[in-house]
């Protein structure tokens, strides 16, 4: 009987340690994906930038014209 009720806390004290390893992982991934989209928005800050550069360099219709 004592052999069955140490067995069963550490199963409990088990039980418990995983639950809080998922939930650090959910927490993690929440911070990753909060981070890859600061990285998009960083990229697409730098992609209207460089759009906003060839616009003002070479000019809109000349632009234009390239697309056309």
């Amino acid at each position: 009987m004592d052999d069955s009720k140490r067995i069963q806390m550490q199963l409990d004290k088990h039980s418990t340690q995983i639950a809080k390893l998922f939930s650090k992982i959910d927490d993690t991934n929440d911070k990753i994906q909060k981070i890859f989209n600061m990285l998009n928005q960083i990229r697409y800050f730098i992609y209207g930038g460089f759009a906003y550069f060839i616009a003002s360099e070479v000019g809109m219709f000349n632009l234009l014209k390239l697309v056309a």
